[in-house]
């Protein structure tokens, strides 16, 4: 069981999970466009950011004995996260459309600082 005090730390870790993927995943696909190059270096710089975000989070999700197991589609409308805690394996089920929109956001937010500084 998690408890209610670490919830919204397991979460804001699962938001980022999903928008490092999400970033990853579009960087990869992105190297083969035309002008990459200039939003290379502007979307690298959002991926170093929230992985030191995710990494400290995870580091505390560590210290709680919380660890995130994986993802599992349940359909095209719902996605639950495993997660393993001390004493028991919990499911959290997530729909689909927020999780996009939430990492979508997350991603946005990271980007702000680095598109002002330019």
């Amino acid at each position: 069981m998690i408890a209610l005090q670490d919830r919204q730390l397991v979460y804001e870790f699962l938001m980022l999970e999903l928008a490092i993927r999400s970033l990853q995943y579009d960087i990869d696909n992105m190297k083969h466009l035309k002008f990459a190059e200039l939003y290379f270096t502007q979307l690298d710089g959002v991926l170093k950011n929230l992985q030191v975000d995710y990494h400290w989070r995870r580091k505390k999700l560590v210290g709680k004995k919380i660890r995130f197991y994986k993802w599992v589609k349940v359909d095209d409308y719902f996605t639950d996260a495993i997660l393993a805690t001390d004493g028991e394996d919990v499911v959290i089920r997530f729909s689909t459309h927020v999780l996009k929109q939430n990492s979508q956001l997350l991603i946005e937010q990271k980007m702000l600082p680095i598109i002002h500084k330019v």
